[in-house]
């Protein structure tokens, strides 16, 4: 299986665009914000945050768990992930 790496960012982004589809605007946003003022996004245990990190498992990332209930998703590394599960991805988000 041919394995490709893909930037945490575009992950992100593809998250982003599964929450705007699902109509979580609370979650989207700041996920956004995140993206566009820190270098990474801590995750609690709360609705928007949850929402936000099955958003980026779904896409293919995998946030790292960090102190207590808290989970870690830095967008400036890069995820392995194999080709044929990011094209189901990517056909499943933009058709």
């Amino acid at each position: 299986m041919d394995t490709i790496t893909i930037a945490n960012r575009e992950i992100a982004l593809m998250a982003f665009d599964r929450l705007r589809k699902e109509d979580k605007k609370d979650s989207a946003l700041k996920l956004a914000r995140c993206m566009l003022q820190n270098a990474s996004i801590s995750l609690g245990i709360g609705d928007i945050d949850w929402d936000i990190d099955m958003a980026i498992r779904q896409c293919g990332g995998v946030p790292r768990t960090g102190y207590r209930y808290t989970a870690y998703f830095h967008f400036n590394r890069n995820t392995e992930m194999v080709k044929e599960i990011y094209d189901k991805i990517v056909k499943e988000l933009y058709g």
